[in-house]
């Protein structure tokens, strides 16, 4: 054991806490804290989440975390910025670099090319539109000339039908405009009902306090949590219980991750590198803190407008 996790170890009892209390209240797996406390950084998801979990520890057990970094300096493992910031420099310099010559001479040449066609591409579509002119007025031409015949060699029959036959049929066909407007009044009730009950989700952000920050979900009665990273983040997922549902570590390997959180209606998700992470409810993107490096998300289910729609 090391004299940072003994110190560590001795402010936690101190304070009348076990593991498992401490697990619950940073929301750090057991085995990285007993980790600590033996100085046995080697299991830890790598330098950046060491140093993060050994800050989050001492700050639960009421310890200054940068005046523990200062007094075991040589203890804390060092972390370079690198596995933070992105390579941006790379892409923008890549960006400032000029096209070679050769490229921009071979757009120019294609360019030419394309002005050189484009008037045989324009002749070419006027006539077939010329064509199409010519073909629509014979075929117009034609269908007249043929309702014309029928006409002329039709023999006009004059048809005598009995008043009550007549008042029945129309009776009959008064009723059925009726129902047809019937049926049609209904079928536009029952579209408008439908567009009325169709809502929108509803993400609403709370107050954040230290590093933990509070959002409620509305119109929906299943979440499911989408999780992406650009650089390397360790995110766990537990229950209102604090059982653990999923725990991951992204990277450019694995950039993203889907979790079905089934009947939880409550559930928390720590966040070991939120500047490089992106967390989605049922694809609507959370709107984190921008300067917290390690955060702590609550988010909960509001199945209250479920409720009263079903009474």
């Amino acid at each position: 054991m090391t004299e940072l996790g003994d110190k560590l170890k001795q402010a936690r009892r101190e304070k009348g806490l076990s593991l498992d209390d401490l697990q619950q209240i940073t929301k750090i797996q057991k085995r990285y804290l007993v980790a600590i406390e033996e100085g046995n950084y080697a299991v830890m998801p790598g330098k950046f989440y060491a140093r993060a979990f050994i800050k989050q520890y001492a700050e639960a057990v009421g310890l200054d975390s940068a005046t523990l970094f200062d007094e075991f300096e040589s203890e804390v493992p060092e972390t370079p910025q690198q596995e933070v910031v992105n390579n941006e420099p790379s892409r923008v310099q890549s960006k400032r670099n000029p096209m070679p010559a050769q490229s921009v001479g071979n757009q120019v040449n294609s360019r030419n090319r394309f002005f050189d066609i484009l008037p045989k591409i324009l002749i070419a579509l006027f006539i077939v539109f010329i064509l199409f002119i010519v073909w629509f007025f014979l075929l117009n031409k034609q269908d007249s000339s043929t309702e014309k015949v029928k006409t002329d060699t039709s023999n006009p029959t004059v048809k005598v039908e009995d008043s009550t036959k007549s008042e029945d049929t129309t009776k009959d066909t008064a009723k059925k405009d009726t129902t047809e407007k019937d049926t049609t009044t209904k079928d536009k009730e029952a579209t408008y009902t439908n567009k009325e009950d169709t809502k929108e989700l509803e993400v609403t952000k709370g107050e954040t306090s230290g590093n933990a920050t509070t959002y409620t979900v509305k119109n929906t009665d299943k979440m499911k949590l989408s999780l992406s990273a650009t650089g390397d983040s360790w995110i766990g997922v537990s229950d209102v219980s604090g059982n653990t549902i999923e725990n991951v570590t992204l990277s450019s390997q694995n950039p993203s991750d889907e979790v079905d959180l089934g009947t939880n209606e409550t559930v928390t998700v720590v966040i070991g590198n939120a500047p490089v992470t992106t967390v989605k409810i049922n694809d609507k993107q959370l709107e984190l803190a921008p300067t917290l490096v390690k955060q702590v998300l609550t988010i909960k289910l509001d199945t209250s407008d479920s409720s009263s729609d079903a009474e």
